[in-house]
């Protein structure tokens, strides 16, 4: 079936899963990103692709093997940093701040990264570097790594472009499909073609939006949006399938396409709207659900948003407070409703959600709230947080974003097919078509069917050449014969012969068309595979990112082995810290109470004598939320002073702590209270306990004193590393990056 999930930045506001289009899926997992954030005493050293500098895009394939003699700053034992590594590194953490840069900003972090560096030898010495799971692990992470250098660069940045020019506008699209496998026999594809084509004839005869849903609604075998006449609402770049976004922004609005395939089928696609990108929007939200389709579980769902929006719009009560409370979107509730930035575009096939989006997008400005709207999810409030519009094509963030988009969508083939012909260029290929055509007679049958017998090709093959009474037999090892040559390396029959055996599905076309294709995708694989092979020669970026991450990770689990494992399991050192540092750590006064907010006093006369009667909190829940689920609220614990942000108001701790610092307390003693009106509400409180100020037990404060203990830890660590390892600091090329970078923004 033609179905998929549709990929969403904000599908973490939503506890359902929702299914589109498949053609909307092509949004692949994110590239790996295990960004190595090595914490050495509050700098980061931070590997990842996104954090380079782009300005060093442009120094394209080098040769590296020429080495020239580079000033170090230090070194550890022979091991020497080198001046432009140790800037590079400078550069990237102290852009997070403000101010010039100071000699003493250098000096420090000249302290840490000589730490790091530490770590990494001391992890190298302790054999980490080959133990089987690093290894592993750093294979993994090159080959996600080097994707993004196997392509061509410039080739890439007009893609870039060309998705930022599109995502300017939204478009709204509907289509019809007639599906057909990739696979499919060339009888089936015909079919399928004709059929479309048919369909295509009829409606350039009446090209109205009319007749085009009227077709989707009949022929369209899209099951998830032909009861919608086809429609996908609005869509931007980046979004879908290559080939189906390159015909929506090519098709003038109210214009139909022409029948076009994607690895689905055949598609037509009628424009109906463009508009600007009208940017993304933050919102909060409140949900009241519909739990089924009966008339009384909506109209009980429409009272209760009722009365919220009314509390919010009297200003009785905050949208933050009636979403924590009452929101039934429960990865938004915890938030005060606090959803991230959407934009309409996003829920491609989803015209409710795009519905959704459009009530926020009609909001005039921060702060206003629409009136109670009903989805198929329930009814809804939203209340504007912000909107920003789209960032320019020169903001460092977009083009981030943009090129990681690119490279992992299918217009990425173009850069890399442009790679692969300056590999070619560059590397002396050549292809011997007479060993390909020798080749191309003895394939038989079984190759057409996908089925090729490396046995079947014999292993001489003789040419016979010269006039007909003069004819001269030569015979030449069939499978030693080069097919191609790249750089100093010859592939043979005898290679391609292991290819075809990979090969297991029927060949389209005729027997040469099928071996020519399987060929140049051979020779292809071939090229990137050779470019793969020498990126740290041909890539100072891709060198410098591979080797932070190789040093991060090693540090990393070092640290893991000495540091926090040990803090973690070392549980009698752990009690010994905490003995030699109890005084640290200790409560301030405390209540233990029960608060339960009232709607009027009338309430809170009956909570109060329920609660002595020691009526469960839940019956009395029930029994006052029976005509509002907004007249009763309850909380408890254990709270501090500090501890006033948990309240909705906060006044009534504050009038608890105040009183217990009286001359005569009231609420300090264990008992029910009446407290009246606070606020909106009116409150009873049920003191458990008063909890003067004094020590934490172990138990109670572990996570705290377990950092506290990692850090000492950490520190005798580096003190034994400093004995172990001498260190020798370059005093002079110290002082030159200092007059070169001092006060420098």
């Amino acid at each position: 079936m033609f179905y998929g999930q549709l990929y969403q930045r904000t599908s973490k506001n939503f506890d359902k899963e929702f299914v589109f289009l498949k053609i909307i899926v092509l949004k692949q997992k994110e590239i790996m990103k295990r960004i190595v954030g090595l914490l050495v005493g509050g700098f980061f050293i931070v590997s990842a692709i996104s954090a380079q500098n782009e300005k060093r895009n442009s120094e394209g394939d080098v040769n590296l093997s020429v080495q020239v003699p580079k000033p170090f700053v230090f070194s550890i034992n022979q091991d020497k940093v080198y001046a432009d590594e140790f800037e590079r590194q400078f550069l990237k953490n102290i852009n997070l701040k403000e101010d010039p840069i100071t000699a003493k900003d250098i000096r420090s972090y000249l302290d840490l990264y000589i730490k790091f560096k530490l770590k990494v030898q001391d992890a190298k010495d302790a054999g980490l570097d080959t133990a089987s799971a690093y290894v592993q692990e750093l294979q993994m992470y090159r080959d996600q790594l080097a994707r993004n250098y196997l392509y061509d660069r410039a080739v890439t940045e007009s893609l870039i472009k060309e998705a930022y020019d599109r995502l300017k506008y939204e478009v709204r699209v509907a289509h019809i499909l007639v599906l057909v496998s990739p696979d499919a026999s060339e009888a089936d594809k015909k079919k399928a073609l004709d059929k479309i084509e048919e369909m295509h004839r009829k409606l350039m005869r009446n090209p109205t939006a009319e007749n085009f849903g009227d077709m989707a609604r009949n022929e369209s075998e899209d099951v998830g949006t032909k009861s919608s006449g086809g429609d996908l609402g609005y869509m931007t770049a980046l979004q879908v399938v290559y080939e189906f976004e390159n015909q929506a922004y090519n098709t003038a609005v109210g214009g139909i396409s022409p029948v076009f395939k994607t690895e689905f089928g055949y598609h037509i696609l009628m424009v109906m709207d463009k508009r600007a990108n009208r940017g993304d929007i933050k919102v909060n939200h409140i949900l009241v659900r519909v739990m089924n389709k009966d008339e009384n579980s909506d109209a009980e769902a429409r009272k209760k948003i009722d009365e919220i929006a009314a509390n919010i719009n009297s200003g009785k009560e905050t949208f933050e407070n009636m979403a924590k409370t009452y929101s039934e979107d429960y990865n938004s509730r915890y938030n005060g409703g606090a959803m991230d930035y959407i934009n309409t575009a996003q829920f491609v096939g989803d015209i409710d959600r795009q519905y959704w989006a459009d009530q926020a997008f009609s909001l005039k400005k921060d702060g206003d709230i629409t009136v109670p709207f009903r989805t198929n999810y329930g009814w809804h409030l939203l209340q504007r947080v912000n909107l920003r519009p789209l960032k320019s094509f020169d903001d460092k963030d977009m083009h981030s974003m943009l090129k990681m988009e690119v490279q992992k969508n299918q217009r990425s083939q173009t850069s890399v097919d442009s790679l692969v012909v300056k590999i070619k260029k560059e590397n002396g290929y050549k292809l011997n078509d007479k060993a390909v055509n020798a080749l191309l007679g003895y394939l038989d049958s079984n190759f057409m069917k996908g089925k090729f017998d490396e046995l079947s090709i014999p292993e001489m093959h003789t040419v016979v050449s010269g006039p007909a009474k003069k004819q001269v037999k030569t015979e030449y090892n069939l499978r030693k014969m080069e097919v191609f040559h790249l750089a100093d390396q010859s592939y043979s029959v005898g290679d391609l012969c292991t290819q075809l055996t990979y090969n297991t599905k029927p060949i389209q076309g005729t027997k040469k068309e099928g071996l020519d294709r399987l060929i140049n995708a051979w020779v292809d694989k071939t090229c990137v595979e050779y470019q793969d092979e020498h990126l740290e020669e041909k890539s100072v970026e891709f060198r410098d990112i591979y080797q932070e991450y190789k040093e991060g990770i090693l540090m990393f689990n070092r640290m893991q082995q000495l540091v926090w494992d040990k803090a973690n399991n070392d549980s009698a050192g752990l009690a010994k810290y905490f003995a030699a540092h109890q005084g640290e750590y200790n409560w301030g006064d405390r209540f233990d109470v029960e608060v339960f907010f009232c709607n009027d006093a009338k309430m809170m006369k009956i909570v109060a004598k329920e609660v002595k009667k020691g009526i469960s909190t839940d019956s009395i829940r029930r029994e006052h939320t029976k005509k509002n689920v907004l007249d009763y609220a309850y909380k408890s614990g254990k709270y501090e002073m500090g501890d006033t942000f948990l309240f909705a108001p906060s006044r009534i701790l504050n009038m608890l702590f105040d009183d217990a610092k009286s001359a005569k307390p009231k609420y300090r003693k264990p008992g029910i209270y009446s407290v009246g009106p606070v606020g909106d509400d009116f409150v009873v409180v049920k003191v458990k306990a008063f909890l003067p100020a004094g020590p934490k037990t172990l138990d109670e404060t572990r996570g705290p004193v377990a950092s506290k203990y990692q850090e000492l830890l950490e520190r005798e660590w580096i003190e034994t590393l400093r004995m172990k390892y001498p260190v020798t600091v370059n005093e002079s090329v110290v002082q030159n990056i200092e007059a070169k970078l001092v006060n420098q923004k």
